[in-house]
């Protein structure tokens, strides 16, 4: 164990932002950056849980019983040894490894530090991203690909009934709006990579519903999965150490995702299953900041029914619109 800084050309400390800074201020972070106490840990970089504290300056820090606690005055983070969910103000992040318990510690690894904790946590650093002018909405699936199925239809028309609300809402506050579909095209992943990388200037976002038990509820936003982390959607593979197009944006991607979903469950307040990774197709080859949002599920009835419902979905564009223009305001800073 000892003391050294982070290097921060590992961390990609490029942007950060969370839904707004009156709701999730920021505790300041120190500019000594001896603060990170780090470990190895089967292999591999963790920082001390009480670490967080020394260098954003968290007024207070608790540990107990395997549940970690750092309040400031605006924002509350919460995190549990053994578990990959993280809250930050209750909005679900889920981190690409547990916490763990070593030497006595609570320990967090340092590709989360990197990659979802600081760009969460420092907006100051979104100074660094690109200015955009324009969203690409991706309707999910199209033509012979009807994506998942419930009783009030199937996910292709829903996602497009969607995109194209969100267009109008979008174009209400002043952007430029690309779509990958507005009919009912069967467009391979490849073919809306390719249309989404000529339009520059812009960022990307990608609209679905989910598949499930009849029991599963609840939104879900995914970010693309750093290099070397798995998804969430599946165990180790191969693919988990490789590096792709859309990973130049990391930051940019866990920011943007950080923002629509944060807006989504702060007004419509549906399940929260949190922001998540993963190595989605759409996302991969991306050449700029991308998401992809799972708007609910259509195997559940209840919420099947409620997606069917044009003021649902009118509540669900207004709070995905807001979070892009939270997200394109703090690049303005």
């Amino acid at each position: 164990m000892r003391l050294r800084p982070i290097p921060e050309a590992q961390c990609t400390l490029a942007i950060a932002l969370i839904l707004s800074l009156s709701l999730f201020g920021p505790p300041a972070a120190r500019a000594d950056r001896s603060a990170w106490e780090i470990v190895k840990y089967k292999g591999e970089d963790y920082v001390t849980t009480s670490s967080l504290q020394n260098f954003y300056r968290f007024q207070s820090y608790s540990s107990k019983g395997g549940n970690i606690f750092y309040r400031a005055p605006d924002l509350v983070m919460k995190a549990r040894n053994g578990s990959q969910d993280l809250l930050i103000n209750n909005t679900k992040f889920v981190l690409s490894n547990p916490v763990v318990s070593s030497g006595g510690k609570y320990l967090v690894s340092r590709m989360d530090l990197c990659k979802l904790i600081d760009p969460v946590l420092r907006p100051s650093y979104i100074k660094q991203a690109s200015p955009f002018q324009t969203v690409i909405i991706d309707a999910g699936h199209g033509g012979i690909d009807t994506g998942s199925a419930g009783v009030y239809g199937n996910e292709k028309g829903h996602a497009l009934r969607l995109a194209k609300i969100l267009k109008e809402e979008l174009e209400k506050r002043r952007f430029r709006v690309k779509m990958t579909r507005t009919g009912d095209q069967n467009i391979s992943r490849a073919q809306r990579v390719a249309f989404a990388n000529r339009v520059d200037n812009a960022i990307f976002v990608s609209l679905h519903f989910n598949n499930g038990g009849r029991s599963a509820r609840g939104i879900e936003t995914y970010a693309l999965s750093p290099q070397g982390a798995e998804s969430t959607q599946h165990g180790p593979r191969t693919s988990d150490n490789a590096k792709y197009n859309g990973n130049r944006n990391d930051s940019a991607n866990i920011a943007l995702a950080t923002a629509i979903h944060a807006s989504v469950i702060h007004r419509i307040k549906p399940i929260d299953r949190g922001i998540k990774r993963a190595r989605w197709d759409v996302l991969t080859g991306i050449n700029k900041p991308a998401i992809l949002f799972e708007g609910g599920f259509l195997t559940n009835p209840s919420e099947a029914k409620l997606i069917a419902n044009y003021a649902h979905l009118q509540r669900l564009a207004n709070s995905i619109a807001d979070g892009i223009v939270t997200y394109r305001k703090a690049l303005q800073k």
